[in-house]
């Protein structure tokens, strides 16, 4: 069996390398020139350190990481609302560079397989015989693969295919800023998220491992507005607790990234023949979980295991579409309730986060959260 994976991301390297453990030969094409994650910090949560085992990916990111215990909620003067415990039960809860987790993916595949500056145009099938599709790149050459997996982002190519309809992603409101900053651990609690709530906006700290912070900034603005200095958001946020102003200070202006919120409506459509989609492709949602990353992981393992048993490419693809959109969908819907929730500059959800019993707010996000990390692919196979 030869399978496609369209984009050089996460997504299409975890599917790359869940793929090969069962015995298919994948190869991954992506547009850029080099395979290379821009972005800060991210955020492995139980679920996706559990799936990364089951891949034989584990061990290697348990030495450039953080641990996580815990998560802190605060309001902009320090004081704590609320305090979540992360409880793991097999695998514990990382935060690591992105582009550490992509190189650890790109060596655990053969340089042979990976195509680099070959952009996917369009996805069509086979007019006979068994309808295999046929991936088309720039410059006219055209492949036929027994499937195709599109791991291809936000703006995926094979997303059209699977869906026939032209979709942009959805603006939440409000952009997210990340840098990253080499910190002596006594400026920050190790093995702890810090997330300070004001009105409109945000400012996380998240231990990455190697004496290493990866912070962020949410902030309710037009997605028209000018991106903002690192002198004008070192300036806003100077009245806010420590260490926030000397985070920001410590963080070279090359380390700081300015992405929009952006989600789409769910699809009822993960599949079309032998073409599937995965990751941001397939659900794209706001970071307000830190599931983006988990539910690739999550998709590619589900994946590998329908390959791997007896059956048609069509009946795996199938089958993963009834397992994988009730899951994403409403991870995407509650990060994208939360983000609202988050971003609210009325009094009224204030005064909720701020008055409410902080063992009762920190015992309901403690029983979401499990919700979410406590999934095993296995338990649904059947």
């Amino acid at each position: 069996m030869k399978i496609a994976v369209i984009g050089g991301g996460i997504a299409g390297f975890c599917a790359a390398i869940a793929l090969g453990r069962v015995g298919v030969d994948v190869e991954i094409f992506e547009r850029s020139p080099a395979i290379r994650e821009i972005g800060a910090g991210l955020s492995l949560w139980p679920n996706a350190t559990y799936a990364l085992r089951e891949l034989g990916l584990l061990v290697p990111y348990l030495k450039v990481s953080s641990s996580v215990q815990k998560i802190r909620l605060m309001n902009p003067s320090g004081r704590e609302w609320a305090s979540v415990r992360i409880i793991s039960r097999e695998t514990p809860s990382l935060c690591l560079d992105r582009p550490a987790l992509l190189a650890e993916l790109l060596a655990a595949v053969e340089p042979q397989r990976v195509h680099v500056n070959h952009e996917c145009t369009g996805i069509s099938l086979e007019s006979e015989g068994p309808r295999k599709p046929c991936v088309h790149l720039e410059g006219g050459r055209t492949l036929t693969f027994d499937a195709v997996i599109g791991a291809d982002g936000l703006g995926s190519v094979v997303r059209h295919f699977v869906t026939t309809r032209a979709e942009r992603p959805i603006y939440r409101g409000y952009m997210i800023w990340r840098g990253v900053a080499q910190m002596l651990p006594s400026l920050y609690n190790k093995g702890n998220i810090t997330e300070t709530w004001g009105k409109g906006e945000r400012f996380g700290i998240m231990p990455i491992g190697n004496g290493k912070v990866c912070w962020y900034v949410t902030c309710n603005q037009p997605d028209t507005a000018l991106p903002q200095s690192k002198a004008e958001i070192l300036e806003h946020f100077r009245g806010w607790h420590l260490p926030i102003p000397k985070i920001i200070a410590m963080t070279p202006d090359s380390a700081i990234v300015r992405t929009p919120a952006l989600d789409r409506q769910t699809t009822r459509s993960l599949t079309r023949g032998r073409v599937v989609l995965i990751g941001d492709a397939a659900h794209p949602m706001t970071p307000n979980l830190g599931q983006g990353t988990c539910q690739a992981i999550e998709d590619a393992l589900v994946l590998s295991l329908l390959l791997s048993q007896r059956g048609s490419i069509e009946t795996a693809f199938s089958r993963f579409e009834k397992l994988r959109r009730a899951r994403t969908a409403a991870i995407v819907l509650v990060s994208r309730w939360i983000g609202s929730f988050a971003q609210s500059e009325s009094l009224a959800a204030r005064l909720v986060r701020n008055n409410l019993p902080r063992l009762f707010l920190s015992s309901v996000i403690e029983k979401m959260f499990h919700a979410i990390h406590d999934y095993r692919p296995g338990a649904y196979l059947g």
